[in-house]
C-alpha cells in the first residue's frame, strides 16, 4: 500500500519544489496552502507523512504540529524553517514531537531520506 504526504507551505513556489523533488519517490503527495487547510485535510483523509514549513501566513507551523501530534499522533512529523532558532526547535521537539527538522532550502535526497525513515519508523512502531 502506497504511504500518503501531506506537504504544507504557504508559498506556492516551495510546495512545488517540495512536489518535484518527490516526484519519483512511491507515494500519494497532497499539499496544502495553510495549516487549517491541512487540518481540514486531515480530518477526510488518511495521511502518513506530515512535512510543514514553520513560518505560515495564519498558524505557524508549530501550532499544527502540536494540533497533529494531539489529533492524529502515529502520523510522522517533519518541520522546515527558513529562520531556524532555539525557541522553534525546542517548541517542535517539545510540543510538535517531530521527527526531524529542516531548514530551507532543504536538499531534495536528504528530504526524502528522512521521509522514508520516518515511514519506516511509523511501521516498526505498528509493527511492535
Amino acid at each position: 500500500m502506497q504511504s500518503t504526504i501531506l506537504l504544507v507551505d504557504d508559498e506556492p513556489n516551495v510546495l512545488y519544489a517540495l512536489v518535484r523533488g518527490l516526484r519519483h519517490q512511491p507515494y500519494r503527495i497532497f499539499t496544502a496552502t495553510s495549516a487549517e487547510e491541512a487540518m481540514v485535510a486531515m480530518k477526510s483523509q488518511s495521511v502518513d507523512l506530515l512535512v510543514t514549513d514553520e513560518q505560515m501566513t495564519g498558524m505557524p507551523g508549530t501550532r499544527l504540529l502540536a494540533w497533529v501530534a494531539e489529533h492524529f499522533p502515529d502520523v510522522v512529523r517533519i518541520v522546515l524553517t527558513g529562520h531556524p532558532s532555539v525557541d522553534l526547535m525546542l517548541s517542535a521537539v517539545n510540543e510538535g514531537r517531530v521527527f526531524r527538522v529542516f531548514t530551507k532550502p532543504c536538499n531534495d535526497m536528504d528530504l526524502a531520506l528522512a521521509i522514508r525513515e520516518g515511514l519506516d519508523s511509523r511501521l516498526a512502531a505498528e509493527v511492535a
